[in-house]
């Protein structure tokens, strides 16, 4: 399997709680739909959802076995969404592995991330049964419902998108709703469960917004910057997607550059490696890297300042700690 430069953001307690679960659920030599959804959940990537929801429980008074499903619940919902991303891009790895698509043909991986959807929502209606009152799992059901259509709607302005120049303003209100939202998901249903408050779940949603916006952006810069990832860096150019570091560069580049880059982004026909490699050296020559760093940074120091109003733990001081340069972004 290809490396991955990019750190587990779970501990060690959260990763063991997490993977016994699936094991339990999905043991190994499982069948059918049950085989589709092992194979997209195992081996684990950074386990981003589980922990930030565990953690987000944590840090509003919460326990965590009783939202031990939950966590499992947005890992599901996740992987299956990244196996229709894959099917959408046309992009045959995912953690470094073959995708699902390349695995088990596209109609199995469609059915596949369908079922983790619905595995997802079996999941969390079980934090009933582990002691969280049916009420807090209503409003939890309702925070994955909205944020699954938050994200639904970005997917389809990010394909709207594609093949041409955006603002750089319209794309981060984009990408709020694509990965801000996706945090959201997690954060939102941890502290809902726990039953923390309107000033706590507001507090988790500004950061995970922000967070969202910077985790993005360091995924964008991931094509050029020479960082191994789990998916082909050629993706984004392939599908002629405008993400921040190529907009940035647009931004600063002369005329004439700026038409190339707008062809590279149109352009369907050519091999997508030379697509790629012209596009990086236009990325690179204009400090498209450089500022979506500095961009990336600034918002997940706004995402650490919307954590003031939390009461002070060792919780919110590990949600904090997500934002330090090096561990996210």
């Amino acid at each position: 399997m290809a490396d991955i430069d990019v750190a587990q953001v779970a501990d060690a307690e959260v990763a063991e709680l997490v993977r016994a679960e699936v094991d339990f659920r999905w043991p190994e030599g499982v069948a059918g739909l049950d085989e589709v959804a092992r194979y997209g959940l195992v081996p684990f990537g950074k386990m981003m959802g589980p922990w930030l929801l565990i953690r987000s429980s944590l840090a509003v008074g919460g326990e965590i076995r009783p939202v031990l499903p939950a966590a499992v619940a947005v890992e599901c919902i996740q992987v299956g969404a990244m196996m229709h991303d894959d099917i959408i891009d046309g992009d045959p790895q995912r953690r470094g592995k073959p995708a699902a698509h390349a695995v088990f043909g596209t109609p199995t991986a469609v059915v596949g991330g369908d079922g983790l959807f619905f595995h997802g929502f079996a999941a969390l209606s079980e934090c009933g049964k582990a002691g969280v009152p049916a009420a807090r799992v209503g409003r939890a059901l309702t925070v994955l419902s909205e944020a699954g259509l938050r994200i639904g709607s970005a997917a389809v302005e990010e394909i709207r998108m594609g093949r041409t120049i955006c603002s750089v303003e319209k794309y981060l209100a984009m990408i709020k709703d694509k990965s801000g939202a996706l945090l959201w998901m997690a954060c939102g249903v941890g502290a809902t469960l726990a039953g923390a408050d309107e000033s706590s779940v507001a507090a988790l949603r500004r950061y995970s917004d922000l967070l969202g916006i910077g985790y993005q952006i360091r995924d964008d810069m991931m094509a050029y910057d020479g960082t191994r990832a789990g998916k082909p860096n050629v993706s984004d150019v392939r599908n002629g997607r405008p993400t921040l570091p190529v907009l940035l560069a647009h931004r600063r580049a002369p005329r004439d550059r700026q038409r190339v880059i707008e062809r590279l982004l149109a352009d369907t026909a050519s091999p997508a490696e030379e697509r790629h490699d012209a596009m990086a050296e236009l990325v690179h020559e204009f400090d498209g890297i450089r500022s979506a760093r500095e961009m990336s940074h600034r918002y997940v120091r706004m995402a650490a300042m919307a954590l003031n109003d939390l009461p002070p733990t060792e919780h919110r001081t590990a949600l904090i700690e997500l934002t330090v340069p090096g561990r996210l972004v």
